[in-house]
């Protein structure tokens, strides 16, 4: 979708019209067309939107079934941008970033699920195989063993599938609980602070193949976002696992972001109430607009402070 940007420099204001398009999986194509320092009317804007499409021989949008175009457009400029930036940089450089988020992702993925090693320390242990003092095995282990499924799901090469996803749940369990590491449980659950009961253990199995054939179903239907956003959803609601089951739908989002050419996704510690807000008001209402919305929202943050920390997007 075009939108307006808006750009900030030595106080002034330079408006443009920017489209960004996701020609495959990690290449983007960005178009970009000034307008001057002040914003036409709307029946001008409208014009020049539609001018803009036919110059760069923009193809027609395909319907969105939760998110806003709009907000999706932006977000898509961002990520195009960053895939542009970073397509410059020398090895050392992208092996840098990359190694950034796997230690900011390990510290806020276990953070949320209420583990106390913090960030310094996350990054000591797995650069430099610092052991934090105080903390217990458990702890160490959800952080070394995030670090080994983030990157098994780095080397996939596959589709998601039940095999893919007892496999990051048996990475994620090792040392923790060998026993039921990599197996769908057969027991009852319930969830603390949560106001709805996960499936019987009994019904596990069946309620999993439903997630799976859901999936199979909407994978080419939905937009990637919407697919991520709301599939994290359904296999939290199926809580197939006796423990790790916030972890592995975290996991499974970013496979499908960057299955899609979209970069990964950070959820982060400070965000949770929010995070477990949205997801229980989707639980409970079978809406997902609002889920795919603050899933869309929150990579849009996770990249605009990085690439446009003097630039604005208008709203």
């Amino acid at each position: 979708m075009v939108f307006v940007f808006e750009k900030k420099e030595n106080g002034e204001k330079y408006y443009y019209l920017a489209h960004n398009q996701r020609i495959s999986a990690k290449k983007w194509k960005s178009f970009r067309k000034y307008l001057g320092k002040e914003l036409p009317n709307k029946t001008e804007l409208e014009k020049l939107k539609k001018d803009f499409v036919e110059e760069f021989n923009i193809p027609l949008e395909k319907p969105l079934a939760y998110l806003d175009k709009e907000k999706l457009a932006k977000v898509d400029y961002i990520i195009g941008k960053f895939h542009e930036k970073i397509k410059k940089y020398p090895k050392i450089a992208l092996d840098k970033i990359e190694r950034d988020f796997t230690i900011k992702f390990t510290y806020n993925t276990n953070a949320i699920e209420g583990n106390k090693i913090t960030l310094i320390e996350t990054a000591a242990l797995l650069n430099k195989k610092i052991t934090p003092e105080g903390k217990s095995l458990r702890e160490i282990y959800e952080i070394t063993n995030t670090e080994k499924a983030l990157n098994y799901l780095k080397g996939y090469k596959g589709i998601l599938s039940k095999r893919l996803i007892l496999k990051l749940h048996k990475i994620m369990m090792k040392n923790i609980d060998d026993e039921t590491a990599g197996r769908l449980r057969t027991f009852d659950v319930s969830i603390q602070g949560a106001n709805w009961m996960p499936p019987r253990g009994s019904e596990v199995n069946g309620k999993f193949e439903e997630f799976m054939d859901w999936y199979s179903a909407n994978k080419n239907k939905l937009h990637p976002l919407e697919l991520a956003s709301i599939i994290h959803l359904k296999f939290i609601e199926v809580h197939p696992f006796g423990d790790g089951n916030g972890r592995i739908a975290r996991l499974i989002t970013n496979f499908l972001l960057m299955k899609n050419g979209y970069p990964p996704i950070n959820i982060m510690e400070k965000n949770t109430i929010e995070y477990v807000k949205v997801l229980q008001y989707a639980q409970n209402t079978q809406q997902f607009k609002e889920l795919c919305d603050w899933f869309l929202q929150k990579l849009g943050e996770n990249y605009a402070e990085t690439l446009f920390p003097a630039k604005k997007l208008r709203k």
